[in-house]
């Protein structure tokens, strides 16, 4: 995992509380090759810097900033280093076999050093509550810091209803690949977004592994 104390500074000022996971290989992108199959980025064959976009974080206590700040990276670590069994986890292994098209997890670590991981939402949420307007509005800069520093060039969103309510400001809709995406302009980069459905229930992985291959290809 990158982690850069001067751009975690930088993003903190601007208002981002969970700091995002983001891959030793994420600058090297991922891509797919002409019969879908994943293929992850080197420095001499990179591939497209792709940001998979949660919506929020669910914590049953109150956390210090700096427990805040570590947390998205905490839950990463979990899923890929330890062999506890957690019902969560599967939201994960659902997502990246939807890029591999594989049953497995064999790769796991492979594939997600190659991409970067960030919650919407800056504010922690507890049990079932949902969170207001405001606190999508409150997260607006913050999620612009983020694309600022690491500009992916694709976003891929979980879930239909984080998608209706990201920034409808610096960006347009746009037919690309015969889908109609949304994208953001940010200091002249194009950035494509995606919706796909949470992968966390009725998630079919092989079919969002088309849609994906379609989307970044």
């Amino acid at each position: 995992m990158i982690k850069d104390d001067k751009i975690d500074k930088e993003l903190q000022e601007a208002g981002v509380k969970f700091l995002p996971f983001v891959g030793d290989e994420y600058w090297n992108g991922i891509s797919f090759d002409k019969d879908g199959n994943l293929v992850l980025g080197t420095e001499e064959n990179p591939g497209k810097k792709v940001l998979v976009l949660g919506e929020s974080h669910y914590c049953d206590e109150d956390l210090s900033d700096e427990e805040l700040s570590s947390f998205t990276r905490d839950v990463l670590d979990s899923y890929l280093n330890s062999e506890e069994r957690c019902s969560w986890k599967r939201t994960f292994l659902k997502f990246e076999r939807a890029l591999s098209n594989v049953d497995t997890n064999i790769d796991s670590k492979s594939i997600w050093n190659h991409l970067m991981f960030y919650n919407y939402l800056q504010c922690a949420l507890h049990g079932s509550r949902m969170a207001g307007e405001k606190y999508y509005e409150e997260a607006k800069e913050p999620f612009f810091a983020i694309l600022e520093k690491y500009k992916p060039d694709y976003i891929i969103v979980w879930g239909r209803r984080l998608f209706a309510k990201l920034p409808n400001e610096k960006g347009e809709y746009m037919s690309c690949n015969d889908m109609n995406l949304w994208t953001y302009n940010i200091e002249g980069k194009m950035i494509k977004v995606l919706p796909i459905y949470h992968p966390s229930v009725g998630f079919s992985w092989d079919y969002w592994h088309k849609v994906i291959v379609v989307f970044i290809k």
